[in-house]
């Protein structure tokens, strides 16, 4: 169970099958006892890879115009992180309409399960000074936690840019890549990795009643003008074997979101494709999220008083 309490069992497989890919923000010990356990830290990351390396890793990338220097990291860095900061302080809770399409595909199986649903999904803030912690999950039309069976589950998405806060850069490092051109508009690419021992963040992973911490690298495309994450594509560094996950993939997309009341805006997902592969199960789960709206949370007296 994640320090969030969303860990979603699986059913309908060969055995039991638990995943929760949660972004989370923890303590520096309990990511020193994760790497504690691990195997030796792949050396060869995203940002040192070459450009046709990259144009094979991320296919994404294969019309990037490469930086010619890092002169313009300090000051894209500060600025995407300044406006990470401010999504977090000014963060409202906010529920959506999440609908998700499964699909797990099972060892000598010749149809793969899948699993299409409507959901309510809630981000809502957490009480503390930490003010990137929040807590990410889903529920049925009358709010009620659901248990999706048959499926891999993730979730997560909405505090996925905390890698560029201010208060976590320090735990990865950093590359410019160059610009891009992606659906007719120019972004600004810049690829990351965690540092194990160092970052203060990682995602929590459970399966088979184990659980692990793990570290990931990623590529984000960011609005030029408003320094804004547009999409953030993440991987994990290196395989978990300890719980069998082989490779896990993020593919997330941002746009504007105006809500109605006051005409305030936040960033937030419109789509996300996770997949992977745990053991011998490969997984893609397809999120769409629509419909935003502020979520008013009702404390037990003023529900006593209505």
């Amino acid at each position: 169970m994640d320090r969030n309490g969303f860990t979603l069992r699986a059913h309908g497989l060969d055995r039991p099958l638990f995943l929760a890919a949660l972004i989370l923000i923890t303590g520096p010990q309990q990511c020193l006892s994760a790497q504690s356990s691990a195997e030796p830290q792949a050396s060869n990351t995203l940002l040192e890879m070459t450009s046709s390396e990259f144009a094979k890793t991320v296919p994404e990338l294969k019309h990037l115009k490469p930086a010619k220097s890092q002169e313009r990291l300090p000051l894209i860095l500060q600025r995407v992180g300044a406006g990470v900061a401010e999504f977090f302080d000014n963060f409202s809770n906010t529920t959506c309409e999440e609908q998700i399409l499964f699909t797990v595909e099972r060892p000598k199986a010749e149809e793969p399960v899948r699993y299409e649903g409507k959901f309510n999904y809630l981000a809502l803030t957490k009480p503390g000074a930490d003010k990137t912690a929040l807590q990410e999950y889903r529920t049925d039309s009358k709010g009620v936690p659901v248990n999706v069976k048959g499926t891999v589950v993730t979730a997560g998405f909405v505090t996925l840019p905390g890698y560029f806060h201010p208060n976590y850069q320090k735990g990865s490092r950093f590359r410019f890549l160059g610009e891009e051109q992606v659906k007719g508009r120019s972004m600004l690419v810049v690829a990351f990795a965690q540092q194990p021992g160092v970052a203060r963040q990682a995602s929590s992973i459970a399966f088979d009643d184990k659980g692990a911490f793990v570290f990931v690298q990623g590529v984000a495309w960011i609005d030029p003008a408003k320094y804004r994450i547009l999409r953030l594509r993440t991987d994990v560094e290196r395989p978990e074997l300890s719980v069998g996950l082989r490779w896990e993939t993020t593919e997330a997309e941002y746009s504007e979101v105006t809500f109605k009341e006051g005409g305030k805006t936040m960033w937030l997902p419109r789509e996300v494709t996770v997949s992977g592969q745990l053991k011998d199960y490969t997984f893609r789960n397809q999120h769409r999220y629509s419909g935003y709206r502020f979520f008013l949370v009702q404390t037990e007296d003023k529900q006593k008083g209505s």
